[in-house]
């Protein structure tokens, strides 16, 4: 089922531009033959030299309401009268055709725009949606992309979305609330799906339509009080980020713990060349049923292991050689990032 709404055909945005200079270009030759014409007349007619005849042309073209630079005769008024008409005339064409270009131009452009953002979305799989791009989200997004994540935002307001667009993102421009918005963005076929809508109600409906659409959708919400953190849970999401106690808990780490605090914020991102990174065993990975110890992990991808998760959820931290991986387990591996490059290829094949 097709949930992409219908857009005009444009057929083509450089061949209608074409025209339009074409056709601009037609009436600016026949103002300035108006032009030629008046002038003409009045040197002709009254005997003026160019430059004063080109200049009573201008005036009456331009109805400013000057008066006559010299007196006129019967015929020459009666030129007058034949040269406002159809200078008007043909100014109002011409200004009117300027004006329909503009437009063209501009729904041209918009309609170009939306045909590439929706033939992208057309083929994109497994991506992340972001609902609203406020700071947090512009930050998260950005830490996804540089992971290789691809990224849809939905950000209703103009300023932000162009903010979005600026930065290389692909952008829904809607109501993320909206069914037809989600369904615009693929929530049918992401992965992710990470709603930071400034109110827990808008939030609470963004999970609840996620979830009818795609059950398995892993989901990450903002809460801003207590109750809204337990409707959120109640409507299915997987990770809640409270704001203010994550900013709360990393302030009082950075005094009491500092040190940890730098190893595991340069951990997440990687920036120093090592990273702390987690990796789910799919199924027939090569390393199902092998040990820790089978693999040796330390010495032949030079990576250590801190902690192993098991398919139900149990956490071994520091795990021993004994400990067996099986398909749906979790790794948490710290080590080089080229070095958890050979172990992801090592375990994903």
């Amino acid at each position: 089922m097709n949930h992409f709404r219908h857009i005009p055909s444009l057929h083509s945005g450089g061949a209608q531009s074409s025209h339009n200079r074409q056709k601009i270009a037609l009436y600016l030759l026949v103002l300035a033959l108006i032009f030629g014409f008046g002038t003409t007349g009045y040197v002709l007619i009254e005997g003026w030299t160019p430059f004063d005849a080109f200049y009573m042309t201008v005036i009456t073209l331009a109805t400013i309401g000057y008066g006559e630079i010299h007196d006129l005769s019967v015929w020459g008024r009666a030129f007058t009268i034949v040269l406002i008409f159809a200078g008007v005339g043909v100014g109002t064409v011409v200004l009117g055709s300027v004006w329909q270009s503009v437009v063209e131009g501009q729904l041209t452009r918009l309609f170009d725009r939306r045909r590439k953002v929706q033939e992208k979305l057309r083929n994109i799989r497994k991506h992340t949606i972001f609902c609203g791009f406020s700071r947090l989200g512009k930050f998260a997004a950005e830490e996804l992309r540089r992971a290789g994540n691809q990224v849809v935002i939905i950000e209703p307001d103009e300023s932000r979305a162009l903010d979005a667009e600026s930065m290389g993102f692909t952008v829904v421009r809607g109501d993320a609330t909206l069914d037809d918005t989600l369904l615009t963005a693929g929530i049918d076929r992401a992965s992710r799906l990470i709603t930071l809508l400034p109110r827990d109600s808008d939030n609470l409906y963004v999970i609840l339509t996620a979830r009818e659409i795609s059950p398995s959708m892993f989901i990450v919400s903002r809460a801003e009080d207590d109750v809204g953190e337990k409707r959120l849970r109640r409507a299915g999401v997987n990770r809640l980020v409270s704001t203010y106690s994550l900013a709360a808990r990393r302030l009082a780490d950075g005094l009491l713990r500092p040190n940890v605090t730098d190893f595991f914020e340069t951990a997440g991102t990687g920036r120093d060349g090592w990273k702390m990174e987690e990796i789910r065993i799919p199924e027939n990975s090569q390393v199902c049923g092998k040990t820790l110890k089978d693999l040796s992990l330390r010495q032949t991808a030079k990576v250590g292991i801190s902690a192993v998760i098991s398919p139900q959820g149990e956490l071994e931290i520091n795990p021993s050689g004994n400990t067996k991986l099986f398909s749906g387990s979790t790794l948490i591996a710290i080590g080089w990032k080229q070095d958890i490059h050979a172990l992801e290829k090592l375990i994903l094949g």
